[in-house]
């Protein structure tokens, strides 16, 4: 036989470690420590048969690694939560452009959360010299050794390489091929924002839309199953979050039973307690619970507890302070355990300080507060929640309706009356959402206090729809309540929105309830406003001889009880009718 010397037109010698690594081209063959490797890598997984969508990421992608003028390999990160089609993106992309790299693919499995731990970078190695044609015999021992003939094996090659969840930064950077020909796409439910010093861009991958988690459930069942029931497809795609890995289990399921209407499955997964475990392959080995508990178990325990009590919190878009209230713990070390969960991608971040989750993620956070955490604690933290932005409305309004009737200061804290209106805006979502958990777990005097701290942004900025809604919750708990002074303050305020929406008759019978109430307790500040509200209502319904003996009883009122701003009021809402 031939020695490899005998034919070598390119030699190349590493020290490393106390041994040495050669390689040498030969007729287009690699030689590492003399023996000639094999073809031309093809390890990609198959490309996936219902990929669909993912037009900006899949830009994304191409963006990131196919320019020019390197220095080093192209290397995009593809990061998202577990089960969102990380690798499927990835795959799908390299295939499609498979042809841009020679010299072979390359497909390596982190393992970061599989059942034995990370695979560590020797492991690893070991497989992507094998990968090469190494054989066995032949793979140096140590982790310096392997990363050394790694580099040798692949510099000057255009091959690409997918790293498949990866568990860290320092995971991955041993496995970076040496050519700038070559490209690499990791992907990981961590963001690994350590690779952007190695020329990683990041390509985050999120939920896919509907009308794309219906596209997707058609590829997999057929179009014409899902255009007999496309209502039933819509919930479906819907309940499933656009979760990708819960649509192919739904779809599974009902690919093997092609008589099973899309609306019996549906109304299974609309029960959110059995939504996750519903959501299982045949086998029970896959399934989306078994997914997000994966990323679960890496996260630091108070990162975990956080999660857990996120659960439980009633809203939508969540910040530091409210997730330190839930938590019981300060608004520094909310910050640091929000950091940890973004990290995993357990949750998302919409905006600085500004968090969400996707709707099963959700739903495994509130499960496992339910089997994790005492009652006791998961009803301190909803109510610590609710209490956070009970308070915060009310320095709000504070500053919004600074000449309002209320105890305390005006709140320092939003400067402006426009940041003040700015701030209750942008939670109004999650100030609805604890109004309403309030009332359905008979909190009626939360449910009050919240209703009245959006006085100011219902009346300077409008959320008709949401007045109204709200004013029947908040009228009905003060009445549960007993407290008929509350009762007053709310039905006034609850009428009002009438007036605001031209239905000026729909007014008159909250504004007689409140002055009745009024007059029955002594309560001469409802009464005044009561009949102040009756007043405008009747004249915008044309009867001005009731509306000025409204007005003018209010005016009496107010003078009487020396009340200037409700004598200034009386006066000029009389004068402009």
């Amino acid at each position: 036989m031939d020695s490899p010397s005998q034919h070598t037109t390119n030699h190349i010698s590493h020290q490393d470690g106390g041994s040495v690594v050669q390689t040498g081209l030969v007729h287009g063959d690699i030689h590492v420590h003399g023996v000639r490797v094999g073809p031309v890598p093809r390890q990609l997984p198959p490309s996936p048969a219902h990929f669909s969508g993912r037009t900006g990421e899949l830009k994304a992608l191409t963006d990131a690694l196919t320019g020019t003028h390197r220095e080093a390999p192209a290397l995009a990160v593809v990061s998202g939560p577990g089960g969102v089609g990380k690798t499927a993106l990835a795959v799908h992309w390299l295939h499609n452009a498979s042809e841009r790299w020679p010299d072979g693919q390359l497909y390596a499995n982190l393992s970061a959360h599989g059942p034995t731990g990370p695979a560590t970078p020797v492991e690893i190695l070991g497989d992507l010299l094998h990968g090469l044609g190494v054989p066995s015999s032949d793979i140096p021992p140590r982790l310096a050794q392997r990363a050394a003939a790694y580099r040798s094996l692949t510099a000057g090659r255009a091959i690409a390489v997918l790293l498949d969840d990866a568990a860290s930064t320092a995971q991955v950077t041993s496995l970076l091929p040496a050519s700038p020909k070559s490209v690499v796409i990791v992907t990981s439910r961590r963001r690994l924002g350590g690779l952007v010093a190695y020329g990683g861009v990041t390509v985050p991958v999120d939920v896919v839309s509907p009308d794309v988690a219906v596209e997707l459930l058609g590829r997999a069942i057929g179009r014409e199953r899902v255009a007999a029931e496309p209502e039933p497809a819509r919930n479906l795609a819907d309940l499933c979050g656009g979760m990708p890995i819960a649509l192919h289990l739904a779809a599974a399921r009902l690919a093997t039973r092609p008589h099973l209407p899309l609306a019996r499955v549906a109304e299974e997964l609309a029960d959110e307690r059995r939504r996750l475990r519903a959501l299982v392959g045949e086998d029970g080995t896959s399934s989306v619970e078994l997914c997000f508990d994966l990323s679960y178990r890496g996260l630091p325990p108070a990162a975990a507890r956080l999660y857990r009590l996120l659960g439980l919190y009633p809203g939508g878009e969540f910040g530091t302070g409210v997730a330190a209230a839930l938590a019981g713990t300060s608004e520094a070390e909310a910050e640091h355990s929000l950091a940890a969960l973004a990290d995993a991608n357990m949750i998302t971040d919409a905006a600085f300080d500004r968090y969400g989750f996707h709707d099963l993620i959700r739903l495994h956070a509130r499960h496992l507060a339910e089997q994790q955490e005492p009652e006791a604690e998961r009803e301190r933290a909803v109510w610590a929640a609710v209490s956070y932005y009970r308070d915060r409305a009310t320095a709000a309004d504070s500053v919004a309706t600074p000449l309002r009737p209320r105890r305390g200061a005006v709140s320092t804290e939003f400067g402006t009356r426009v940041a003040a209106l700015d701030w209750l805006e942008r939670e109004s979502p999650n100030l609805i959402a604890c109004l309403r958990t309030a009332f359905s777990r008979r909190r009626y005097e939360l449910v009050c206090q919240l209703y009245d701290a959006l006085w100011g942004l219902f009346l300077y900025r409008g959320h008709y729809a949401e007045w109204l809604s709200a004013g029947v919750l908040a009228v009905e708990a003060a009445t549960l309540s007993g407290a008929s002074g509350v009762e007053v303050r709310m039905v006034n305020q609850s009428a009002a929105v009438h007036l605001r929406i031209g239905e000026p008759a729909e007014a008159l019978e909250p504004y007689r309830r409140a002055l009745g109430v009024a007059r029955s307790i002594g309560d001469w500040a409802g009464e005044a406003t009561a009949l102040e509200g009756l007043g405008a209502a009747t004249h915008a319904c044309g009867r001005l001889a009731e509306a000025v003996e409204y007005y003018r009883n209010a005016l009496e009122l107010n003078e009487t009880h020396d009340r200037p701003r409700g004598t200034a009021l009386s006066t000029a809402i009389s004068a402009t009718r």
